[in-house]
């Protein structure tokens, strides 16, 4: 009996965000943000604060370094948050505003080379004796919120394609199957519910059924339900020098199947480079090592987008022992390659 017959993939990789978003209310105020010597900063996370310091509407600064951002009246803070440097908020302004709001910003960069890393894990991110992590975290929160909320630079590219190739054991194709498409003015991929992983886990089915199997997105790893089900800790590995990572697992009394990997930040830039992962909890799927992986891109706007992805799991086959009485033996005779990406001119034939 073939297992992977029923094998079925939904994934939850997104590769941008379809809507910029914006507060309800048709008043606005208009912000253009400069380096001291006049410099357009671009690709920065602007949000209006209320009183509570709580997100109003949000948005990213264009190229010339501008954004309009939507509210009811009232008075506010502007934060500005760019990658590889520290938060800035500015004094009061009132919506609607006449006119643009500059403003001239000169932050600290962030410093990720010396940090120490240790063993410790934390159940949440929130942890205030994760400073180290929350500093890390912080700039990989910026790209992926970033990632949601950049739209208007696939007015460039237009298009992106998503696979799928089934492989033998010996490394043979078995099969392939390419779809190209136009991006349009909505996400190409769709994102699986945090709520609804959290609560059923990230593979669902049995050697007998086939499985439904997920991947975690930008939506999923801000999600609240997803800080509230994994631990964390600061990596580093020889094999990836320059970088630092913060890992995530599931937390200790959770026994559904899951995720667990690593997000890995450029330390000298404070860019995410990529995210990796493999399932835990899970099985058949958990012993045949499937996993995948997300790599990033900063758009020369400086908004970011996911350049590729994927996702791979076992061909499992189910074998009977013939007059023996014993349960069938489940191996693996290939995998299966699941994936996707932008095209554009510079990078056409990604895998």
């Amino acid at each position: 009996m073939r297992a992977s017959r029923s094998v079925t993939l939904l994934l939850a990789i997104n590769v941008i965000a379809a809507t910029t978003m914006h507060a309800q209310g048709t008043n606005q105020v208009r912000v253009r943000l400069q380096m001291p010597d006049g410099t357009a900063i671009s690709g920065a996370l602007v949000a209006l604060l209320d009183a509570r310091d709580s997100v109003v509407a949000e948005g990213l600064s264009t190229e010339a370094g501008t954004r309009t951002l939507r509210a009811p009246t009232g008075a506010y803070r502007l934060r500005v948050r760019r990658i590889g440097y520290l938060p800035y908020v500015s004094s009061g302004v009132t919506v609607p505003h006449e006119g643009e709001v500059v403003l001239r910003i000169e932050s600290p960069r962030v410093a990720l080379q010396g940090i120490v890393v240790n063993s410790k894990s934390h159940c949440t991110r929130s942890d205030p004796d994760a400073r180290p992590l929350a500093t890390v975290w912080e700039e990989i929160d910026k790209a992926l919120k970033s990632s949601q909320l950049t739209l208007d630079d696939l007015a460039g590219i237009g298009r992106a394609r998503i696979y799928r190739k089934e492989v033998a054991s010996n490394g043979a194709v078995i099969s392939a199957d390419t779809n190209v498409f136009q991006i349009g003015d909505r996400r190409p991929f769709g994102a699986i519910d945090p709520e609804s992983l959290a609560r059923n886990g990230y593979v669902i089915g049995d050697e007998q059924k086939g499985w439904h199997y997920f991947a975690p997105d930008d939506v999923v790893l801000l999600s609240e339900q997803f800080a509230n089900t994994h631990c964390f800790r600061l990596v580093r590995e020889p094999s990836r020098p320059g970088e630092i990572g913060v890992s995530f697992e599931p937390a200790p009394q959770r026994k559904l199947a899951d995720v667990e990997g690593v997000l890995w930040v450029d330390e000298a830039t404070s860019e995410l480079r990529e995210i990796v992962f493999h399932f835990a909890n899970a099985k058949a799927f958990s012993r045949f090592g499937a996993g995948g992986f997300t790599h990033f891109r900063r758009m020369a706007s400086g908004s970011w987008i996911v350049d590729a992805w994927e996702l791979s799991a076992p061909r499992l086959e189910l074998r009977q022992s013939q007059g023996s009485g014993l349960p069938g033996l489940l191996v693996s005779i290939g995998r299966i390659d699941n994936g996707g990406g932008i095209l554009d001119n510079t990078r056409p034939n990604f895998k």
